[in-house]
């Protein structure tokens, strides 16, 4: 499966089971839809390893996950459980995001490591 910026698109905003789209309207974190995500962003990062330029289309959705999930973090905030846990599953999430972009193919302990471990 090629990964393109309207197969993102879709998997964060459709209307009716879009990750960013469900979390919103305080559905919480879907499990399912955060581990498709990851593996997106595991295709992502082996495709662009050596890359020294990436779609720009793609990049402003994956530059969007992290702040529209914390600008809505608050919604939360009354389930002080499901707050902590969401707070450290999205700084979990940035970092994946960040070695999907990292330029040091070379860098062998993040890209041998899966993105969901990194965090850990």
């Amino acid at each position: 499966m090629t990964i393109t910026a309207q197969k993102i698109n879709h998997f964060l905003f459709n209307t009716q089971n879009g990750f960013l789209i469900k979390y919103h309207m305080k559905e919480g974190i879907d499990l399912i839809l955060l581990d498709e995500l990851y593996e997106i962003l595991e295709e992502l990062k082996a495709d662009w390893k050596y890359k020294k330029e990436v779609p720009k289309d793609i990049l402003y959705y994956l530059m969007t996950i992290v702040p529209g999930l914390y600008a809505d973090l608050e919604l939360y905030r009354n389930d002080e459980e499901k707050h902590y846990i969401y707070d450290e599953m999205i700084y979990n999430l940035s970092i994946a995001i960040e070695m999907c972009l990292n330029p040091a193919p070379d860098d062998e302990q993040h890209f041998n490591t899966p993105l969901k471990e990194l965090g850990i």
